[in-house]
């Protein structure tokens, strides 16, 4: 029996190889279609991902199927959305306030800097760099683009669309994975297996412990902020849910800024009790219980990588990319350790042979 070239099983096999170009193409399209929605879908299947916790807790305490799913989708959607929303209208209009009231602003930095009793020469120095700043960057701050209702009637078409991605993939996300799992190859099977139980360990320990912690941190902070009345504090909390979010960076890049303030405001006595009392209902509740019992960063995926993902991903794209870089590493590092594993496996399974 003759062995086949290349040329005849290409021919033997073309209907299965136009099959499949027609079934890229079709997903090709598809893609491109809903890629204007790509920002829900992804924060929708983190959404999912963090609810996933909630929803099993409340079904071993005999909560229903549907009513688990709903109850841990509000959970998670809410607090984020209406910290991240109100944060986001927050910083729009102190922008437009800024780049409205440019002088006045300029005036309030120079007469602070003139009560800090700095020497001459450096206060020349410092003077001109304000001016030049208020010149050039302040006023683009105020350039919002025409296209801003587009953007923010998109941003709310993707809030829609997080939360039900975040319903369904809670309610058949298993379902979707086992059928997938199911068209696998039978040689091919134990390495996937392996694939899914890493990535989904590797995901537990990046998004799980921060963004519980970044959530509640970010919660309890509007009452602090609220006790020492710290202005602008739907812009505050929400940038301290950010700093939660990403690993090496912490709420403390904001928090210290705010202690500074206010110590120039009301002295060094108002500073400390910010900060300690920062400290203790913020960051103990959350640092010393809450991340140890959560997988607290179990991915044991470097922080320095994890960092980069998240600040690349949303330099690149945006709301989705922020989260789908850190998933696209986890990724990755899964694949590769399920090679690793399988490779180990087949190693010892020969050895066992050998012997």
């Amino acid at each position: 029996m003759s062995e086949k070239d290349g040329m005849s099983v290409i021919i033997e096999n073309r209907w299965m190889i136009v099959a499949a170009i027609v079934l890229l193409f079709i997903l090709g399209i598809f893609g491109y279609i809903v890629l204007p929605l790509l920002d829900g879908i992804i924060l929708g299947l983190v959404f999912a991902y963090i609810a996933r916790p909630i929803r099993h807790w409340l079904e071993r305490r005999g909560v229903g199927e549907q009513l688990s799913v709903l109850m841990a989708t509000i959970a998670i959607v809410i607090p984020i959305m209406v910290i991240l929303g109100l944060g986001m209208i927050e910083i729009i209009n102190q922008l437009m306030i800024m780049a409205k009231n440019q002088q006045q602003l300029v005036n309030s930095i120079i007469n602070f800097i003139n009560e800090l009793d700095i020497p001459e020469p450096v206060y020349i120095q410092i003077k001109d760099a304000v001016s030049n700043l208020s010149s050039t960057i302040i006023p683009m701050l105020g350039q919002i683009p025409f296209s801003l209702g587009i953007k923010l009637a998109f941003f709310t078409l993707n809030v829609l669309i997080s939360v039900f991605v975040c319903f369904f993939l809670l309610k058949d996300g298993s379902k979707f994975v086992k059928a997938m799992i199911d068209m696998v190859p039978a040689d091919k099977l134990v390495m996937v297996e392996s694939f899914r139980d890493n990535l989904d360990y590797i995901l537990a320990g990046i998004f799980l412990g921060n963004i519980y912690s970044a959530i509640i941190t970010s919660i309890l902070s509007v009452g602090v902020f609220y006790v020492f009345d710290v202005p602008h504090i739907p812009a505050m909390s929400a940038l301290i849910l950010l700093a939660g979010l990403i690993p090496i960076f912490a709420g403390w890049m904001v928090l210290g800024p705010i202690a500074i303030f206010r110590y120039f405001e009301f002295g060094l006595h108002d500073a400390v009790l910010f900060m300690v009392v920062s400290a203790v209902v913020l960051y103990a509740p959350t640092e010393l219980l809450l991340k140890p019992y959560i997988v607290s960063r179990a991915s044991s995926i470097h922080p320095l990588l994890v960092m980069l993902a998240f600040i690349g991903g949303g330099l690149v794209g945006g709301i989705g990319g922020f989260f789908m870089a850190p998933i696209f590493l986890g990724t990755l590092i899964a694949a590769y350790r399920a090679y690793m594993d399988t490779d180990k496996q087949n190693n010892e399974i020969f050895m066992l042979e050998d012997i």
